[in-house]
């Protein structure tokens, strides 16, 4: 049977997840393990880099980074990106 996620509005078949938000509401997996997931950005001023944290079960990781300080559309776009590019200056 064939299912409409009221988060996303996408199609889903199989178990639906738990909306952690009213802990009643039945979602699209996606979207559950989105709710389940923290995700937030760490600024280091001293490197002027930010990067995406991200926590699950007790584990917390990098899954991604931008030179500068925090903002939302950089942190969207870059989300899961674990790749830099580095200018080759001196000392390099």
């Amino acid at each position: 049977m064939m299912r409409v996620c009221p988060i996303c509005g996408k199609e889903y078949d199989g178990y639906p997840a738990l909306s952690r938000k009213d802990n009643c509401t039945e979602i699209c997996p996606d979207c559950g393990t989105r709710e389940a997931v923290e995700v937030y950005t760490l600024y280091s001023q001293e490197g002027d880099i930010t990067f995406i944290m991200e926590d699950k079960k007790n584990t917390t990781s990098v899954v991604g980074f931008y030179y500068g300080e925090p903002n939302k559309e950089n942190t969207r776009e870059f989300r899961g990106k674990l790749t830099a590019e580095f200018d080759e200056g001196e000392g390099a």
